[in-house]
């Protein structure tokens, strides 16, 4: 299911439709950040009083300026979203538009941050002191993390999940709906299930089944503010230093963690690489190895049994990464 189109009131408010299905229909999934920015520079040529479908190059690199504060990368995500937009309106035969002379130069791929073990174990530390805490939002973080941490679930995923989607009988997790529009069942360890099913016992008696697994005040999905609130204290009492940008690492490097400590697992078993790779692709719910391997930065220097038995079928899987602390 995609995200539905906003209305829009601007002079783009009658081509983006057209624009959106038009991406949708080369396979991107262009969902609620694509759709919203759209509707951001339409907002914007309105506010200058631009009626008709034109891009100036005046508009263009008022779009295209710096605000404030706002990084870089935010920056040429917004002006790349121009340009392709102008292209598709040039493509249809509207004149006066400007598509920018260049292309936004990429930036250097991020690198995300790799938990330690003693760093995961840690952070658990901190849940265990603060167990006898009856604090629903508490309990629900730290049930959240685990689902992060062992099993790679999106953040989304996380917050999506409602009661009905936990299998007692099976130890499944179901997935609907997600990130690429791949729904999927996750099969967890018996220990993420024991924290699950203690949370719902405890917090979600009374609850119906499609009530959301973990919630606000209202019953919504479990809030953003208060997610990253409890997160950054649990880091900073587990001990986790800043990196060098002068931030903490971010909730999704769970995510990353989990496919690093997932295929250092299964080669230190022994597990063929031919085999076990695809399986994670299932798992996490991408489309293709190609995506999983965005995740797999290994430092070599930590991982040689993972690179080493890589390099067998894969001789470029894991980008060699200065280093030695996962960042």
């Amino acid at each position: 299911m995609y995200y539905r189109i906003p209305s829009c009131s601007g002079p783009f408010k009658n081509v983006i439709m057209e624009y959106v299905e038009y991406k949708r229909g080369l396979g991107y999934d262009y969902g609620k950040p694509a759709v919203y920015r759209l509707r951001e520079i339409d907002l914007f040529f309105k506010r200058y009083g631009i009626t008709g479908v034109e891009v100036s190059e005046e508009m263009f690199l008022r779009w295209e300026k710096r605000r404030g504060n706002e990084s870089v990368v935010n920056q040429r995500k917004r002006a790349g979203a121009l340009i392709a937009f102008s292209k598709f309106l040039a493509s249809r035969g509207f004149d006066n538009i400007y598509v920018g002379e260049t292309t936004p130069e990429p930036l250097a791929q991020f690198i995300p941050y790799i938990f330690s073990r003693a760093e995961i174990a840690a952070m658990f530390d901190v849940f265990r002191q603060r167990a006898v805490s009856d604090n629903t939002d508490t309990a629900a973080f730290a049930t959240m993390f685990c689902l992060y941490y062992g099993c790679g679930l999106r953040k989304s995923e996380v917050q999506s999940l409602r009661i009905r989607d936990i299998n007692r009988n099976t130890g499944s997790i179901r997935i609907l709906d997600p990130k690429n529009h791949i729904s999927r069942l996750v099969v967890a360890s018996d220990s993420v299930l024991r924290q699950i099913f203690g949370y719902i016992d405890q917090f979600c008696i009374g609850c119906a089944p499609d009530a959301y697994l973990f919630r606000n005040i209202n019953g919504g999905k479990f809030h953003n503010w208060k997610l990253y609130s409890i997160y950054r204290k649990t880091m900073t009492a587990a001990g986790i230093r800043h990196r060098e940008n002068g931030r903490l690492p971010r909730l999704h490097d769970l995510r990353h963690t989990f496919c690093v400590h997932t295929l250092e697992s299964l080669t230190s078993k022994g597990f063929d690489l031919y085999t076990s790779l695809p399986l994670l692709v299932a798992y996490l719910g991408h489309k293709c190895i190609s995506e999983t391997e965005y995740y797999l930065r290994l430092v070599e220097a930590n991982f040689t049994s993972v690179t080493g038995a890589s390099k067998a079928y894969a001789p470029s899987l894991f980008p060699k990464v200065d280093g030695s602390d996962g960042e």
